[in-house]
């Protein structure tokens, strides 16, 4: 698995929350000012080169859907954090959040 940008993470997100969509779907859930149609399709064809979404035929469109679970990708995101921001060490990720005092307003 590999790191999203973060044009195709808010396709993802919003993928992930409507489970399968057209691209006008996925655009009609951002907010405004929406993104241009062709730039979202063009962001679901690198995703789904990527290997993180399908697509099935319905029409004369297609339909997408992730490939990758929403909890994979954040699986991921998360050792990856830990390896290149916190040294492999969950004591560091603790020991950061104890300095922020985010730990606190997270329960």
């Amino acid at each position: 698995m590999q790191r999203l940008t973060q044009a195709e993470e808010q396709v993802m997100l919003r993928l992930w929350g409507l489970k399968e969509a057209t691209v006008k779907e996925i655009i009609q859930f951002y907010p405004a000012p929406k993104p241009a149609y062709n730039t979202t399709s063009t962001i679901v064809r690198i995703l789904e080169r990527k290997k993180f979404i399908g697509h099935k035929k319905k029409g004369r469109g297609f339909i997408y859907f992730p490939l990758i679970a929403r909890e994979a990708y954040r699986n991921f995101l998360a050792d990856w954090l830990l390896d290149h921001y916190f040294d492999c060490s969950n004591q560091e990720v603790i020991n950061y959040f104890n300095r922020k005092k985010s730990l606190d307003e997270l329960l």
